[in-house]
């Protein structure tokens, strides 16, 4: 089987500049979805008809093997027009052809394969060969949607659309999907027979179904599992709605493969993310790009996870953000953390309250638990890093690089200013201004001494 992407359109219900398919859905375009549709088919020919941002939308499918592009000249053509536009991958071709819209992302790949079934034994059953399989629906509201009429032998005469359909047509609830299968010598002895609709001027490709039925061609519906798989996504709100049928549908295949999501209806997970297995997804997390979660990970409420590798074991307390960033085994991140910029959390260090790490290297067993900011710094095993600590990383035109041993001891409110060194085994006082290298061992102290005048107090309190 080859497959045909009509990704053309100009999509004016969504009344924006950018082209329909291009619009997200979880972070991708909508096309990219229809893709992967036809990808798990194993389908090695693919074409994609492009016409309004044909750069824009050829960029989705970069890096993409044996995808080949046609380009549809008017863009208001319509379906057949776009379907026609791509003859040259189909002409010769001698078996069926999968011709499905770029704005169809929620067709599941095992209908297509179900349908592909299905021709196979009506073929071999009842010795006929399909001319073409439609994916259809009942709907208990099909306003909107084109009909499909058949005859009493339940093969398909014709598709009507709503605005051409009669009293009695639009009575009928089995709406076109937007997906078919078309035997190719077939589709091809009547596209270039179909007339522009007097309305629009269109190509319609609903009307090869008429053409078929009326030379004596046998086409046939196939009920789509799911009532929303034929959705077409035609304005913003059902963007929004796809998405979300998206999103559960992500979520509900992580959960059967072992992990536990809270309050799915609150959770954002990617369909680029990799959870191991036996995670733990509390309520409001968004799991966002190319991220990794590894086994018996929790990520608490409210925490973001993005582009980032959890290793096993590791703790997301709630309200903590990780971007870009790898945080190894067992290590604990927050609550109300932010690790960033290709960051390092080494095994079984703590990142805790309102820390922030920016491109950091935190070694092994480190403690950072309380109001600090760690900034383009190497921060050795074993090291403690006290509340309000500060590693001062920028003079104001570079930033710079601050390097900590291991078994380091930073007091609280100690404000580190690079470029430094601090020798392993260091001590920093508290409330120490640091400019200069401590060596290994070393104790360092910077800081006024205090001075404590009897009585003077009260005096400026009353």
């Amino acid at each position: 089987m080859r497959a045909l992407i009509l990704a053309a359109g100009l999509g004016t219900r969504f009344r924006s500049e950018k082209a329909k398919v291009l619009h997200t859905i979880m972070n991708k375009p909508m096309v990219w979805y229809v893709y992967q549709i036809v990808r798990e088919l194993n389908i090695r020919d693919i074409a994609v008809v492009v016409g309004h941002q044909a750069e824009e939308v050829k960029k989705v499918f970069e890096e993409k093997e044996n995808v080949l592009f046609f380009y549809q000249k008017n863009p208001k053509g319509g379906t057949a027009d776009a379907v026609i536009s791509a003859i040259d991958f189909w002409r010769d071709y001698q078996d069926y052809l999968l011709v499905i819209n770029g704005d169809t992302p929620l067709v599941k790949t095992q209908t297509i394969k179900n349908m592909q079934r299905y021709i196979h034994l009506v073929e071999e059953y009842e010795n006929v060969k399909l001319s073409a399989l439609i994916l259809s629906s009942f709907l208990p509201d099909p306003t909107g949607y084109g009909r499909i009429v058949k005859d009493d032998q339940g093969n398909v005469i014709k598709i009507v659309e709503e605005k051409d359909a009669s009293f009695e047509e639009k009575q009928i609830k089995e709406i076109n999907g937007g997906v078919y299968l078309f035997y190719s010598p077939h589709l091809l002895s009547v596209i270039f027979s179909l007339k522009p609709s007097p309305a629009s001027g269109e190509l319609y490709l609903t009307e090869a179904i008429n053409l078929m039925s009326k030379r004596g061609y046998i086409v046939r519906s196939f009920m789509a599992e799911e009532q929303v798989e034929v959705m077409g996504v035609n304005n913003r709100w059902e963007l929004a709605i796809a998405e979300n049928v998206i999103r559960l549908r992500i979520l509900e295949k992580l959960a059967k493969e072992g992990n536990t999501i809270h309050q799915p209806e609150t959770v954002w997970i990617e369909p680029d993310a990799k959870l191991e297995s036996d995670v733990e997804i509390e309520p409001g997390v968004a799991i966002i790009g190319n991220s990794r979660i590894g086994k018996g990970v929790r990520v608490g409420r409210g925490s973001i996870i993005q582009n980032s590798t959890l290793e096993e074991g590791v703790i997301v307390e709630p309200y903590s953000i990780v971007r870009d960033s790898h945080v190894k085994s067992r290590a604990v991140v927050g609550p109300f953390a932010h690790i960033r910029n290709q960051s390092v959390i080494g095994e079984e260090s703590h990142i805790g309250n309102f820390v922030e790490v920016k491109a950091s290297n935190i070694g092994n067993h480190v403690n950072a638990k309380h109001l600090a900011y760690i900034g383009d710094a190497t921060i050795g095993n074993r090291t403690n890093v006290g509340a309000g600590v500060v590693f001062a990383n920028y003079d104001g035109k570079r930033k710079h690089q601050s390097y900590v041993g291991e078994n380091v001891f930073i007091g609280s409110n100690s404000l580190i200013i690079a470029p430094i060194q601090l020798g392993s085994y260091s001590y920093i006082a508290g409330g120490s201004v640091i400019n200069k290298n401590v060596e290994e061992g070393d104790l360092a102290i910077a800081r006024p001494r205090v001075r404590i005048m009897k009585g003077k107090g009260k005096e400026k309190l009353t």
